[in-house]
């Protein structure tokens, strides 16, 4: 049994997430209770009060994990856990135990973190385009970069680019200027997908494999990381629901700019859509 105190509530004026959020609490052993306690950076181990139940609310919904009675019944399908009968809804230690594991999963660290397979990285580079392997002003105008390199250039709002979309490396400076080659461009692109490769490790709870780990990139390196962390396709995952059904239904949702329907978003959507079943 938990040895777990409650400081300051009422069941009875508890919400339904509220409920359920506490019973998480309440069917931990005091060890890994007071792991949870330290993550939300609260200092009196062994005690839930209302702080302790609002901030482990919000980091529940941080991980994508729905504590509404619906969320908490697909939760405990998903991971094969009874839920018939008496059991329906109910959270025990069984089920908190697992709730902790996804709660307390750790990305790994960007050195060493998962990154993208061979064929996101050629579905990126298709949707991002590798530009100017001409120059297009000053002394060389018109010529080909040599050595098959690509030079910098202006992208469509003023911005200087080199290679595949890398913004961070060059300056106006360069721009017809400098040089380099197709492997120095892909290395830009792979540290300019850092970002993503470990935004999906950190928000993606449940095991993905190299297809799905490497379309979400694709994803995220276009939208965001904050489209990524907001999506019903993230909770949707992280909730355990077919993944066939969460592909179909929620990429294509993600096709808009301005308020209209691109269509190299539709085409990049359904590129990752496919990868990702695939």
């Amino acid at each position: 049994m938990s040895e777990v105190t409650i400081q300051g509530l009422d069941r009875s004026d508890l919400n339904e997430v509220e409920n359920h959020a506490l019973d998480i609490l309440l069917n931990l052993p005091l060890a890994n209770f007071n792991q949870i306690k330290q993550r939300l950076e609260l200092d009196v181990p062994g005690v839930v009060g209302r702080t302790t139940l609002d901030k482990f609310i919000a980091f529940c919904q941080q991980k994508g994990l729905d504590l509404s009675e619906a969320g908490v019944n697909a939760f405990k399908a998903a991971n094969g856990l009874g839920n018939t009968g008496l059991l329906r809804g109910v959270i025990g230690p069984q089920t908190a135990g697992i709730y902790f594991d996804v709660l307390m999963s750790v990305a790994p660290p960007p050195s060493g973190g998962r990154r993208i397979n061979d064929a996101g990285l050629e579905l990126v580079k298709e949707f991002e385009g590798l530009h100017s392997r001409t120059f297009r002003s000053g002394p060389r105008r018109g010529q080909l970069v040599p050595n098959g390199g690509v030079t910098a250039y202006f992208d469509p709002v003023r911005v200087p680019t080199i290679g595949w979309g890398n913004i961070d490396s060059v300056t106006a400076r360069d721009v017809d200027v400098k040089v380099i080659t197709l492997l120095e461009a892909e290395n830009l692109l792979r540290s300019d997908l850092a970002s993503a490769e470990d935004a999906v490790s950190d928000l993606i709870t449940v095991p993905l494999n190299d297809n799905e780990f490497s379309a979400l990139v694709s994803f995220t390196f276009n939208l965001g990381a904050g489209a990524l962390q907001d999506s019903t396709l993230r909770k949707r995952l992280n909730r355990g629901d077919n993944r066939v059904s969460i592909a179909n239904d929620e990429f294509r949702k993600w096709v808009l700019a301005g308020g209209r329907e691109l269509p190299g978003l539709v085409r990049r959507r359904k590129a990752e859509r496919d990868l990702f079943l695939s």
